[in-house]
């Protein structure tokens, strides 16, 4: 038998923040591009109440460890008062396999999505953008938000709009100028091409399957950070776009497969050598923003490794700190 330690979501909440996760998330991308880890097969089950499981794994020798993300995601729990994602995250030492940490893998899912977002505004945005617009009034929102302007520190104006459920952009707003406290203006805006053509950075979170932003609305020197692409089929810009803008992922094959990338490359309007992972511009390995003109596209899918380095933080900061379970097997 040999010890481990479970913690639970309130734990997770209490040993980790943002500035950790957005770190994490770099660290991940990093160690990808310097070949210090290594992304395993997405395993994907679809049941036919509409349900679906995913189990999104890899290694990462330069942390030390490996493991996998174990993620069910039911529409229907809402009828039952149950959430509809879940994810459990269990993380394995490397030099010897044992199980080192099982953890709640929800609010980890939530925080390295929205870090994820940040990331490429860091090394891709005008560090001088002032107006934000976030496109998407999910749960992601407030994450996203908080996230950038950790990395963005001249944002003035915050626009929100989702030409989806427009109804629920006022509500939206109130709730997150109670959560981001700060003496920056959040306005709430119903059409999306205006608002689209005031942003200097776009964040997208919304689950379409048809670009909700057109290309001409969109202003030279914009930065679009889009993570609502995450399963095949699935578009938030119109594909056009891509083909004016420099595109960066955060791995290259998932991006061709179900990301914003996909249709473009499918449609022969981006080829995949013009697309760019951002762990190599965070290495210095490649260039982001080339001028103050250029269109630049972060299309984060969500990769297995950004879990691993978050979870893995939290393993060894709980161990440290005495909290969560332990327990033996």
């Amino acid at each position: 038998m040999h010890d481990f330690i479970i913690i639970n979501q309130e734990e997770v909440s209490t040993v980790i923040n943002m500035d950790d996760v957005i770190e994490a998330d770099e660290k991940a991308y990093s160690l990808k591009c310097d070949h210090k880890a290594e992304l395993f097969p997405i395993v994907t089950h679809r049941f036919e109440n509409g349900g679906e499981f995913d189990i999104k794994s890899g290694s990462m020798e330069g942390a030390g460890v490996f493991g996998m993300k174990l993620v069910s995601a039911f529409a229907d729990n809402d009828k039952l008062n149950l959430p509809r994602l879940m994810g459990t995250i269990l993380v394995f030492d490397s030099s010897t396999g044992m199980l080192k940490g099982m953890m709640d893998g929800s609010l980890i899912t939530n925080m390295r999505t929205g870090a994820a977002g940040a990331v490429g505004c860091k090394y891709l945005a005008r560090p001088e953008s002032e107006v934000l617009l976030l496109v998407g009034t999910g749960a992601q929102g407030p994450v996203l938000i908080d996230a950038t302007l950790r990395v963005m520190h001249n944002i003035k104006k915050i626009l929100v709009c989702n030409p989806h459920t427009p109804q629920k952009v006022e509500t939206f707003v109130e709730k997150l100028k109670e959560q981001i406290n700060c003496d920056i203006t959040i306005e709430a805006i119903l059409d999306i091409e205006q608002a689209t053509r005031s942003a200097d950075i776009i964040l997208t979170a919304v689950p379409s399957r048809e670009g909700v932003i057109d290309s001409d609305w969109v202003k030279p020197g914009t930065h679009l950070s889009c993570i609502g692409s995450d399963m095949e089929g699935k578009q938030e810009l119109e594909v056009s776009l891509m083909g004016r803008a420099k595109v960066f992922c955060d791995d290259l094959n998932q991006v061709i497969k179900i990301g914003e990338c996909e249709k473009a490359v499918k449609q022969g309007i981006l080829i995949p050598e013009n697309i760019t992972e951002i762990g190599d511009v965070i290495l210095g390995k490649a260039t982001g923003r080339d001028n103050n003109q250029q269109i630049t596209i972060f299309d984060s899918t969500g990769i297995g490794l950004q879990d691993l380095m978050v979870a893995s933080k939290v393993t060894d900061v709980a161990l440290s700190k005495g909290i969560g379970t332990k327990m033996k097997i």
